[in-house]
């Protein structure tokens, strides 16, 4: 784990996901914070200094990976992938945890750990939690992950039939 495993606990969200923890697994991949780096979240990634600041080429799947804001720090395929970074006003961690609940299920969690330094950081979190951001991010961000991984089961069905 990295140095950043120490970050005090902010919150978590999770989801029920009728999938099996392999294709959650595959969704979360293609949803995380970074997954797909457009213009607008380069242009954040800038406006707040993000570290790190650009993608280094590696697959999501592999330690080490960047991307805007977002570095991978521990991959244990199919139950816990974590992101860490910092900028400007925070170092955080977000930590996407995936328990099998029994056949085809699973509940996905994505926790959150992170310190907010100096009074930018205060303000920041402030902004932050108190706007309700960070949770209207996240919650979307879980369903997301839920929707992908039901529509992939159901397509594989569709296909199997």
């Amino acid at each position: 784990m990295s140095e950043d495993a120490l970050l005090p606990f902010v919150d978590a969200w999770g989801v029920d996901i009728d999938a099996p923890p392999r294709v959650v697994w595959e969704a979360v991949l293609a949803s995380a914070p970074g997954a797909r780096a457009g213009v607008a979240r380069r242009a954040f990634a800038v406006l707040l200094g993000t570290d790190p600041a650009a993608s280094n080429g590696l697959a999501s799947h592999v330690l080490g990976a960047e991307r805007p804001g977002f570095t991978v720090c521990e991959v244990v395929p199919p139950i816990t992938y974590a992101l860490a970074g910092r900028h400007r006003f925070a170092a955080y961690q977000l930590v996407f945890r995936i328990d099998q609940r029994g056949p085809g299920q699973s509940r996905l969690t994505a926790e959150t750990f992170a310190t907010f330094p100096g009074t930018g950081g205060r303000l920041y979190r402030m902004f932050l939690m108190d706007a309700k951001l960070h949770a209207l991010v996240m919650w979307s961000m879980v369903r997301r992950v839920r929707r992908r991984a039901e529509t992939t089961l159901r397509r594989q069905g569709a296909l199997s039939s």
